[in-house]
């Protein structure tokens, strides 16, 4: 199928004019189902494990399940703590490095691949351990030593040493994801597009640049979902999924970006934009091995050239987010406020010229992706660094594009943004963990952009800290030494957030409050309801 042309365009004003031609309350015919229509953007595939692209993982938890998930206590979903999900029970040896968990018995997989087995547990987490092409978390699973199968229930896994987040590892999220073995094995490479998991919902179609279409899992293990089918959209542009959901098209959207206009016009409509935490921070990482940026001066004049508030009250007016006050994110284990750079473009010029730039420098093809927030925070910074001579000169790119050109090394400077298991050990160690500097000649596609290696010592002892108390003062004092050595800036912690018509949907979760964890497209597709 063709896809819309409101779909293909890619100029804001030419995808509302065609929009709203074509936005028009569902047919009678499809409301005899209960469909769920989301408007985001199109996943790049819907292989759990090799996609950090955020539509992507907001989708896929749809399609599979963990060994264990988020808890859910007095109504809401903490990101501290988990509970039994695949797995139904676990034991641990007493020094922490043996894992035993139990299955639960008679979970299906999709489209008749049989019952989940211990053997498809050992497949889901090997196959990330021995980097199987394209699989991007496994990193995460490195403290595994071995996966045994005791039997077709009972699977038992050795780490190296003990590790004060394991669980946390197994939650239905990135790594922790349980895909059939089966069918991995049968569609090999295809697998990304023909997915089987144990979800509350199965893969049903793919049209490309239109949307997704998934369909109830009716032999789901915590019962069979109220919703029917789930019809996920590709729309690139926020004002079409304004006015998709303005008309009654969509019953829930996710802008690329929640602009004070955006919450504006949500509220207009009479829909609910709820916010969830911890939410996404955006920073910058400063490579601190390549000229200039190898001089710390360079680095701190960098950061004081940076309005890091004139950011926040230009995008995120009316509290929409929130100034960032630490390299670790608010609402993870861990976290700490340390002190940040003040904005001080004197001081900039002044530390350059000590380090031979009086007249600042130029950086040439700097690559920016054209996707979220990205593009208007970097204009924005843009032009603070040129008041004090840094000429960067943007190129604009795709998203993947941009992901691969930064794990190539070829922004002095990375804006990133994202989040994480929620504790400070594997935030840290993803972004900040020297065996996590990219390197395309070793294919390491890791995400410590600044090539930073200050704080491994601090890491090492955490992994090895069963006080929780003791394990966070060292955290602390690792956010303290990352802008010690200025190789991170953090700049603004946005919470994950997305527009929902409340005469459609029902959320099981205050959207008030924004503490059901990650997302509900992550944690609990199916306990959200149709209100026909």
């Amino acid at each position: 199928m063709a896809p819309k042309p409101w779909l293909r365009l890619g100029v804001a004003v030419l995808a509302v004019v065609a929009g709203l031609a074509l936005l028009q309350p569902a047919p009678a015919s499809a409301a005899r189902k209960q469909i769920l229509r989301i408007a985001h953007k199109e996943p790049d595939t819907l292989d759990p494990h090799k996609s950090i692209l955020g539509q992507t993982q907001a989708l896929v938890r749809f399609i599979y399940r963990g060994l264990t998930r988020f808890a859910i206590k007095d109504g809401k979903v903490t990101t501290a703590e988990v509970e039994p999900d695949l797995a139904e029970s676990w034991t641990v040896s007493e020094d922490g490095t043996v894992w035993t968990f139990k299955l639960r018995k008679g979970v299906q997989f999709h489209k008749g691949f049989g019952e989940l087995t211990a053997e498809d547990v050992k497949y889901s987490y090997e196959r990330q351990l021995q980097r199987e092409k394209g699989t991007r978390f496994a990193k995460n699973l490195d403290v595994i030593k071995e996966i045994t199968v005791v039997d077709p229930y009972t699977v038992r896994i050795t780490l190296k040493a003990y590790d004060p987040v394991f669980l946390l590892r197994t939650v239905g999220y990135q790594q922790g994801y349980i895909i059939s073995k089966k069918a991995a094995e049968q569609y090999g490479d295809q697998f990304g597009w023909n997915p089987v998991g144990t979800g509350p919902f199965y893969f049903h179609e793919h049209l490309p640049r239109e949307k997704v279409v998934l369909k109830a899992h009716k032999d789901y293990y915590f019962g069979r979902p109220q919703i029917d089918e789930v019809h996920w959209f590709d729309v690139p542009e926020d004002a079409t999924k304004l006015i998709g959901l303005e008309k009654g098209t969509f019953d829930i959207i996710v802008p690329n970006t929640v602009t004070a206009d955006v919450k504006g016009q949500v509220e207009k409509m009479g829909a609910v934009l709820d916010k969830r935490g911890p939410g996404g921070q955006y920073r910058f990482y400063i490579n601190w091995t390549k000229p200039p940026f190898n001089d710390i001066r360079v680095r701190r004049a960098f950061m004081h050239a940076i309005d890091r508030q004139a950011i926040v009250d230009t995008l995120w007016p009316g509290g929409l987010a929130n100034l960032a006050i630490s390299p670790v994110p608010p609402g993870y284990f861990g976290h700490i406020p340390v002190e940040m750079p003040e904005y001080n473009p004197e001081l900039a010029k002044k530390l350059l010229a000590e380090a031979g730039y009086p007249n600042g420098f130029k950086v040439e093809n700097y690559f920016i992706t054209k996707s979220f927030a990205y593009p208007k925070i970097m204009v924005l910074v843009q032009e603070q660094l040129k008041k004090v001579g840094i000429d960067v000169q943007l190129q604009l790119v795709e998203h993947p594009t941009y992901h691969r050109n930064i794990r190539k090394n070829l922004n002095p400077f990375v804006l990133y943004g994202g989040t994480r298991l929620t504790d400070a050990d594997v935030w840290l160690h993803l972004f900040f963990h020297s065996g996590e500097a990219p390197d395309p000649e070793t294919g390491n596609m890791g995400t410590n952009f600044a090539h930073y290696n200050g704080i491994d010592d601090l890491l090492a002892q955490g992994r090895q800290t069963r006080d929780p108390e003791k394990r966070a003062k060292l955290y602390h004092e690792a956010q303290r030494r990352i802008m010690r050595d200025a190789v991170c800036l953090p700049i603004v912690d946005v919470p994950n957030m997305s527009a929902r018509n409340p005469k459609r949907v029902k959320s099981p979760f205050d959207p008030e409050y924004g503490e059901f964890a990650l997302h509900y497209f992550y944690n609990y597709p199916e306990m959200l309801t149709l209100v026909q």
